[in-house]
């Protein structure tokens, strides 16, 4: 399995990634490192090929997650929730969203106000399907607080099997994007 210092790289990296967003950890925001890093990896790369038409992470967090989704060639946009929920802004164009099927990127669900929030926000717009991707173990989802207008939830560790062959491609994946970063 992967070796820790390329793991440390990976979370670096995602780290850079958020910051380079304009988000950084800090109270109300949980941290910057995935759960599963090969679960966000394989799940991304076959959400990708499923092809939603827009894919929309959920910040500060949700973009943790859509480090995955851009390394597997996606155009990631954002919505972003405060902390405690109580707003969602965004500067995608909310027009562009009618009759597309749209992914929104997100870490968790626990109490649902933020989902709430950021459908607000997309629904008016007419997409034709919501889904939602949720980064982490499902052990801590709950999942009854997934509001309507969510047509599917998939969850990394539930939704596919981690086998040798997608141990490899993490690993390659890992090698190529982080080779400079980890001497």
């Amino acid at each position: 399995m992967t070796a820790p210092p390329l793991l440390d790289a990976l979370h670096a990296d995602i780290a850079r990634h958020c910051q380079a967003r304009g988000f950084r950890e800090g109270p109300g925001v949980n941290n910057f490192i995935p759960h599963s890093a090969l679960h966000a990896f394989a799940m991304a790369r076959q959400l990708v090929a499923t092809g939603f038409d827009r894919y929309v992470a959920i910040a500060p967090e949700g973009h943790v997650y859509g480090y995955f989704f851009e390394a597997a060639g996606a155009r990631v946009e954002s919505v972003f929730v405060d902390y405690p929920p109580t707003r969602c802004e965004t500067d995608l164009d909310r027009a562009t969203l009618a009759g597309r099927s749209v992914l929104l990127i997100e870490d968790d669900v626990i109490g649902g106000r933020t989902l709430r929030l950021v459908l607000e926000t997309l629904l008016p717009q007419q997409p034709r399907t919501v889904a939602l991707f949720l980064g982490h173990s499902s052990g801590i989802q709950h999942l009854r607080n997934v509001p309507d207008g969510i047509a599917r939830t998939y969850l990394a560790d539930t939704d596919l099997v981690v086998d040798e062959r997608l141990e490899r491609q993490f690993e390659h994946f890992l090698a190529q994007r982080l080779g400079a970063h980890t001497g």
